[in-house]
């Protein structure tokens, strides 16, 4: 496991003109700390949650969340889902951004209540996960009978070697499948790399780490 930043978290560390700037943008943003401990992750939530454009902490290590003793309704599931940690995302985490497997949506809705983005493979890359933009409608319908999940839009992980153009692209796409398919839906996409494109197209929600902190 790798072990997490070591380093002292006060408010001259976050930077304010990023989270000024999704504001600005009427945008929120999802903060990434899954190299921070549970006492440096604790001290950036006080901060951040004076910034209006902070929506949630997001973490992908299931076995780190428990101990940062976040308030579930503050944190959110942005890794990939796998069946043994079903439980704890449920038990931890509020929200998750990459439902895209029916056995894992199943497991989530027979356990309890949690809220969701559809991961759509918007670069068709096999090695990443998600349903395919002309599999999101089946799935949708999947979703619909699961009670205990409620759909709030879609998400994605573009591919990571970009032009600003192709990455443009890319978030229009995902803004038309929204509109077509969950047009009260949300968007949940974009990183540090693309999240300023990510805001120039109307990205509703942005997950954004380094960019954050000033380190």
């Amino acid at each position: 496991m790798r072990e997490a930043k070591r380093c002292t978290i006060n408010s001259m560390k976050i930077v304010p003109q990023i989270l000024e700037k999704i504001e600005s943008a009427h945008s929120q943003v999802v903060v990434v700390t899954k190299y921070f401990n549970a006492e440096e992750t604790q001290a950036i939530f006080k901060e951040l949650q004076k910034h209006p454009s902070f929506l949630a902490m997001g973490e992908n290590r299931i076995h780190e969340i428990g101990a940062k003793n976040i308030p579930r309704e503050y944190m959110h599931f942005i890794g990939n889902i796998q069946s043994r940690n079903v439980a704890s995302i449920v038990k931890y985490c509020s929200v998750v951004h990459s439902l895209w497997n029916e056995k894992h949506a199943k497991k989530i809705n027979k356990i309890g209540k949690m809220d969701g983005f559809v991961q759509v493979n918007i670069s068709r890359e096999s090695q990443k996960s998600g349903v395919l933009p002309e599999d999101l409608p089946a799935f949708l319908e999947i979703l619909k009978a699961l009670k205990n999940i409620t759909v709030l839009g879609i998400s994605a992980m573009g591919v990571s070697s970009f032009s600003i153009e192709s990455k443009r692209a890319e978030f229009i796409r995902l803004k038309q499948l929204r509109d077509k398919h969950i047009p009260e839906g949300k968007i949940s996409a974009g990183t540090s790399r693309d999240f300023q494109i990510a805001l120039e197209e109307g990205i509703d929600i942005v997950r954004v780490g380094q960019a954050i902190f000033d380190l």
